[in-house]
């Protein structure tokens, strides 16, 4: 039998660091990281004291292994040679070979889960721009013609971003566009969750052919030259679905300061679909997660450690219990 991977939340690190948990080496079984949490530590002010918690414990970090065109193949691997600290080096190593804003498109993410403004909404078309002809300035080629295209397709880019504006983005009217005017979506509970909310916005999908996959995510109409469409980029996408509708959504999925935290949960959840059982002090996370896994017949346990009273923690099997 394989040692089980138990996958960690950042705040479960969190919880070490406070001295409300005690994680140690472990025989049984494997605390697992990932790139993800190197996302949330780089954003801190002292990313040290993560990794050495992360090293003490003999955490190992969970990675997706990519073919020769860097396309997510479906698979995970186990890193198993390197620390915490040699991993998060080459992390930042990495992106420090590319320029790369990762938050450029925040500004659209916010807006359809209604909040933001309109400045950096508009704003959008020109800073897409400029990073392309950032991450292409030193290509071994003349970059007049992609400079002619980003020309070509920005009126394109600023009509969508107008007609996002004039439309507006009112959550609560949004979510009445799909069947909920009662937040009936952010009610649901028991088993089969996602099914339950198929089944009050499918009426709104009458005649457009689109499935339940295809509208979570996890089957899109355009694959970007995938064949099948990878799990965890669907697990992604289910989230940010999930987050327009209010299914165990959170206020700050409509806060620019905030939805590199939402990011970074949806990318948790993902990885965490590699794993015997994912661990979390986020109730949301963990009900979304049981949510999301068990309609993929996922078989990963999203285990809630709760602090109570007297700030003692313990696990909560049935976590996700409403």
């Amino acid at each position: 039998m394989s040692t089980p991977l138990v996958y960690i939340d950042q705040n479960i690190i969190g919880l070490q660091l406070q001295g409300h948990i005690n994680l140690s080496k472990r025989d049984d079984l494997k605390w697992v990281y990932s790139k993800e949490h190197f996302a949330e530590i780089k954003r801190a002010d002292d990313p040290e004291k993560y990794l050495d918690v992360l090293n003490k414990i003999g955490a190992i970090m969970l990675e997706l292994i990519l073919d020769e065109n860097w396309k997510i193949t479906g698979e995970a691997r186990l890193i198993e040679d390197l620390t915490p600290f040699e991993n998060y080096q080459n992390y930042i190593d990495a992106i420090g070979d590319v320029e790369f804003d990762e938050t450029i498109f925040d500004p659209f993410q916010v807006w359809v889960n209604g909040g933001g403004d309109e400045g950096p909404l508009k704003e959008l078309s020109d800073n897409f721009a400029n990073q392309v002809l950032q991450l292409t300035s030193n290509l071994p080629y003349h970059t007049t013609e992609m400079t002619n295209k980003i020309r070509a397709i920005k009126p394109e880019f600023d009509s969508m971003v107008d007609d996002l504006i004039s439309n507006g983005n009112d959550i609560k009217k949004t979510r009445a566009a799909f069947g909920d005017e009662k937040g009936s979506i952010g009610c649901v509970s028991g088993e089969h969750q996602v099914a339950q909310i198929w089944d009050i916005i499918s009426p709104t999908m009458a005649g457009s052919g689109i499935s339940c996959d295809q509208f979570f995510g996890f089957d899109p109409i355009d694959k970007q030259g995938y064949e099948l469409w990878p799990l965890y980029l669907g697990i992604v996408g289910c989230n940010a679905v999930m987050d327009i509708l209010g299914f165990q959504a959170e206020k700050k999925c409509r806060k620019i300061s905030k939805i590199h935290n939402v990011r970074s949960d949806a990318g948790h959840i993902g990885m965490g679909a590699y794993c015997s059982a994912i661990l979390s002090e986020d109730k949301r996370l963990v009900k979304r997660a049981k949510a999301i896994y068990e309609y993929k017949n996922i078989g990963t346990s999203p285990i809630l450690i709760e602090k109570k009273a007297n700030k003692s923690i313990q696990p909560t099997a049935n976590a996700s219990a409403d």
